[in-house]
Parts: structure tokens; C-alpha cells; sequence
């Protein structure tokens, strides 16, 4: 797995981040189908709460607020990969799988903001709204900045952090660049597509 997540190509960690946070939304999402009480985890996130439960009457306002809560949780991903490496993976990876476990339980127990009519079981239909949308801009976040970190430690409980030399530290290549940009752009179109449904 790590030769697919640290691989050279952009692609190819990305399909390998995310086909591992579909993997971990899955699970969460049976799990809180069939096992939690349906709206438990209703307004127990810090965006969730910043969001609010109630829709602005300017749309505009609405993409605004929406835009900017998500760009705040992708800058969490850059701090992260930023910051520390371990046993060669980027901190950041964990943030986007914690998302996708966190996006399947709130599938899994109708806990969204603005509830669904009743709890969606596993279907494809989940593809129409804009959740996974947005998840994969984070994990393309983070598979473009993950050359970033500046300590690492190599054994986890075993070796202190290690500061990397900024010359192991390659500079952002013209791919990453756009990769990050494109991320962005995955993000907004996300965004605006929950706009469009909550207008429904």
C-alpha cells in the first residue's frame, strides 16, 4: 500500500487515498445504518455547528459560507503534511480518511445539518450529492503536498521527530501546483452543487 500512497505519480496516490477513504465510508456507513440512532451525530463538528442549521436566504451567502468552511479544512491538510512525516507516510493523509469515516457515519445515520427524508442505505445515489465530491478534493490536497513535511519520524512510538534538510525537501512542482488548483476547483463545484440542493 505505501508504494501506491508515496508513489511518484500524482494519479496514482490519489487513487490509492481515495479508494481507501471510499473503502473506510463504506464501513462507517453500514455501521451507522445498522447500529446508531438515526440524527446522533447531528451538529457535533465544528463546521457543522459553524454551518448551522438553517440556509441563508441569499444563496450567495450560502456558497460563501460553505466555500469557506471547506477551504479552512483543506488549509488543516497542508498544515498537516507540512508539519511531520511518519513511518513515510504524510500527516495529512490521515485527515482526509478521518473525513471520509466521519462522511459515511453521517451518511449512515441521516446526522447531516439539514436531514435527509430518512437514512439512504448503501446506493450509487450517494454519487448525486456532494460529499464525495468534495472529499476527493482533499485527498487531492493531500496527495499534491505531501513533499512537504518538515520532520519526520521514522518509527512511530520508537524514534523522536528528526528535522528533514530543506534540501530533501524538493520545491513544488508545476503538477503539485495544479494539482492543488484543480483540488480547489473540485472543492467549489462541490460546493456549489450542495448550494443547488438545498435549494431544491
Amino acid at each position: 500500500m505505501k508504494e501506491l500512497l508515496c508513489n511518484d505519480k500524482i494519479y496514482v496516490r490519489f487513487i490509492a487515498l481515495y479508494s481507501a477513504g471510499l473503502i473506510l465510508c463504506v464501513i462507517a456507513w453500514l455501521v451507522g445504518y445498522y447500529f446508531l440512532p438515526e440524527g446522533v451525530l447531528r451538529g457535533g463538528s465544528v463546521t457543522a455547528r459553524l454551518a448551522g442549521e438553517e440556509v441563508a436566504r441569499n444563496l450567495t451567502h450560502e456558497f460563501g459560507k460553505i466555500a469557506i468552511l471547506n477551504l479552512i479544512s483543506g488549509s488543516l491538510i497542508i498544515l498537516a503534511n507540512m508539519n511531520l512525516r511518519i513511518n513515510g507516510y504524510p500527516l495529512g493523509y490521515l485527515i482526509p480518511l478521518l473525513w471520509f469515516t466521519h462522511y459515511g457515519l453521517l451518511l449512515g445515520t441521516n446526522s447531516f445539518s439539514i436531514a435527509m427524508p430518512e437514512r439512504m442505505f448503501l446506493s450509487f445515489a450517494v454519487f448525486t450529492r456532494s460529499g464525495l465530491y468534495e472529499m476527493a478534493a482533499y485527498a487531492l490536497v493531500a496527495v499534491t503536498t505531501y513533499t512537504f513535511p518538515r520532520y519526520e519520524i521514522k518509527r512511530i512510538f520508537v524514534t523522536n521527530p528528526e528535522k528533514i534538510d530543506s534540501k530533501n525537501r524538493p520545491l513544488m512542482k508545476m503538477e503539485q501546483k495544479i494539482g492543488v488548483i484543480l483540488a480547489v476547483c473540485i472543492l467549489f463545484l462541490a460546493n456549489l452543487r450542495e448550494v443547488y440542493m438545498l435549494k431544491l
